[in-house]
């Protein structure tokens, strides 16, 4: 017998994460699946071939403007949240990872998550009466959605300095119960400490030499089809941890894409 209580968790229980920065103001997520829907008639057939194609993920996301945190739209226009003067441009997005660590009836550890790998979003203009919030919606396309349930466990994210291709996460990665790889999403980076930027960057194809158990990571010349492997000297690592606790005191790491290393 279902107890409502404890089986059906609100979707307030979700955290909202942006390259590793907490979106608290989210008021609606709609992920969704664009697909190709295929029917065939064949000869000798009285029912037709059938298939459906997933094409990619689509993103919607309704957000309250805050004066001065907007993580989302700093990370789209790659931008450091760190930065304090700002200057946005609605011409050209970057793509991001959105995730959602979802917490126990409690509040005492992660049970699951879901992820969004590239996620390209576009915002509308800002909404809102006079007596209320100003919101903006931000909508686009992203990789087919990745669903994680494993009680104990959420997704983590690094930022590490890497020379001559290596480096090593301070978390342990949890295995993907799906694919056996520990991360689930790796961007290199040309990193400027002095200017909080990344001048350049290449999301890879995350493959099991990349990051081994132990949290070693290797990127090597082979991962790259944009960068130089001498100008990669930073990597942002998303991968699934267990812990106790949620953000932002529990131990599950989560650090920023813009964090200075």
């Amino acid at each position: 017998m279902i107890n409502p209580a404890k089986d059906l968790l609100q979707e307030r229980k979700y955290q909202v994460f942006a390259n590793g920065y907490e979106i608290d103001v989210a008021k609606g997520i709609t992920p969704g699946l664009a697909t190709t829907e295929v029917v065939e008639p064949v000869y000798g057939n009285d029912n037709s071939l059938t298939a459906n194609f997933v094409n990619n993920g689509t993103m919607s996301m309704d957000l309250i403007e805050k004066k001065t945190n907007n993580v989302l739209l700093d990370n789209l226009c790659g931008i450091s949240p760190a930065t304090l003067a700002k200057a946005y441009t609605f011409s050209n997005f970057n793509q991001i990872a959105v995730w959602l660590n979802r917490k126990a009836l409690d509040n005492s550890k992660y049970v699951g998550a879901e992820f969004y790998g590239k996620c390209a979003l576009a915002p509308s203009g800002k909404s809102g009466a006079p007596n209320e919030w100003g919101t903006r919606t931000f909508s686009g396309n992203c990789d087919i959605p990745r669903k994680f349930e494993i009680d104990g466990v959420g997704l983590a994210s690094e930022k590490i300095a890497i020379s001559s291709g290596a480096g090593t996460l301070v978390g342990t990665p949890y295995v993907n119960p799906d694919d056996g790889f520990y991360a689930v999403y790796v961007v290199a980076q040309q990193w400027d400490n002095s200017g909080l930027k990344v001048t350049d960057s290449e999301i890879l194809a995350v493959t099991a030499a990349m990051v081994s158990s132990g949290g070693a990571i290797t990127i090597a010349a082979g991962d790259l089809t944009d960068m130089l492997i001498t100008n990669v000297n930073a990597a942002f690592v998303v991968y699934l941890a267990s812990g106790a606790g949620i953000y932002p005191s529990g131990a599950i790491k989560t650090e920023g894409y813009f964090k200075a290393i």
